[in-house]
């Protein structure tokens, strides 16, 4: 295959993102961080590796930076990322990439940022749909240029991005990475709660358990917050933060397709 994308998402802005530019990439496939990340064989052999995901924390999400660490890439020489956020945007997760990579002999290509709309509910409410819309629209014209640069093995990275270290962030990532997986103990569903399994089967860390019809969180959460928002009764809340804030997960991204990143 001459381009591999390795994606993770929990609401699905990365997994659109992925999916467009495939379309666009000749002999591109998709492959979820989520389906392999635990394989004691993980190795791309693809011309082009591309690492689609969100921003968690100022950097990278703990599933991303652990599937990156162990993941074997000597058959490959073009490597590029593409992060969605919701306007928190700085060059740690790049930082990261390319440090990871050193240590494999290998250097970070091009990197890329896209707006999507908030899911952190526990932090930010969601965005309107008239601004969601625009975002949409800025994304499609991202990918365009993300394509073109992707198809010429285009470099966009200069050597000041990697020079200057964001110490405050990279420590702020690690926490969180340290930490993540004790932060769904806030996690409880209320009685309105129907037992119909959708949070067990969105999770793509197999995290979350059924006990007497009554969701449990078993403490390896990465936080993606899919269970929240894919819950169609809304009944999913994390501590007092989720109780007044609406759900979000990508208009076109349906539960089957949160639910096959695992298989």
């Amino acid at each position: 295959m001459k381009t591999t994308i390795y994606y993770f998402t929990g609401t699905g802005n990365s997994l659109k993102i992925a999916k467009d530019l495939e379309e666009k990439l000749e002999e591109c496939e998709l492959i979820p961080i989520a389906k392999v990340w635990e394989d004691d064989d993980l190795a791309s052999s693809s011309e082009k590796v591309g690492f689609i995901f969100p921003l968690y924390y100022a950097g990278l999400p703990k599933i991303v930076y652990d599937f990156l660490s162990k993941i074997e890439l000597g058959k490959s020489n073009y490597f590029f990322a593409v992060i969605t956020n919701a306007g928190d945007i700085n060059n740690t997760p790049l930082q990261q990439i390319e440090t990871i990579l050193n240590a494999k002999s290998k250097t970070l290509s091009a990197g890329f940022f896209i707006m999507m709309p908030n899911n952190y509910i526990i932090g930010y409410d969601v965005h309107s749909e008239a601004r969601q819309k625009e975002f949409f629209e800025e994304a499609n014209k991202k990918i365009e240029s993300i394509h073109k640069t992707v198809e010429t093995n285009e470099k966009n990275l200069g050597k000041d991005i990697f020079e200057k270290r964001r110490i405050k962030s990279e420590k702020f990532n690690k926490g969180f990475r340290d930490n993540v997986y004790r932060y769904d103990k806030s996690f409880y569903a209320e009685d309105t709660c129907t037992s119909c399994g959708i949070c067990v089967k969105v999770c793509p860390v197999n995290n979350i358990t059924l006990e007497e019809g009554i969701p449990q969180w078993e403490h390896k959460c990465q936080q993606c917050l899919a269970c929240i928002n894919f819950c169609p009764e809304k009944c999913i809340q994390f501590g007092d933060k989720t109780l007044k804030t609406q759900r979000y997960h990508h208009p076109e991204i349906t539960v089957k397709d949160i639910i096959n990143q695992k298989n």
